[in-house]
């Protein structure tokens, strides 16, 4: 009785292990996917940088174009 014990007992020994390299496997590939993602939004981040700048100079190219017209038609 002991030794069927003992062989369930490195059965599921076995089995837990086999859960647990599954289970390292998994988080390293989720690693890899977040260092890739994080890649992308710090990218994402200074492209949107590039564009509110772009916007804001646009704005102020506006804003002076809109004081000129009023300046001319007074």
């Amino acid at each position: 009785m002991q030794k069927k014990e003992l062989d369930q007992l490195k059965k599921e020994n076995a089995r837990l292990k086999a859960a647990l390299s599954e289970a390292e496997y998994e988080c390293q590939r989720l690693s890899i996917i977040n260092s890739s993602l994080e890649a992308q939004l710090n990218e994402s981040n200074r492209e949107l940088e590039k564009n509110i700048d772009v916007l804001q100079s646009l704005k102020g190219d506006i804003e002076n174009l809109v004081n000129n017209l009023k300046n001319s038609n007074q």
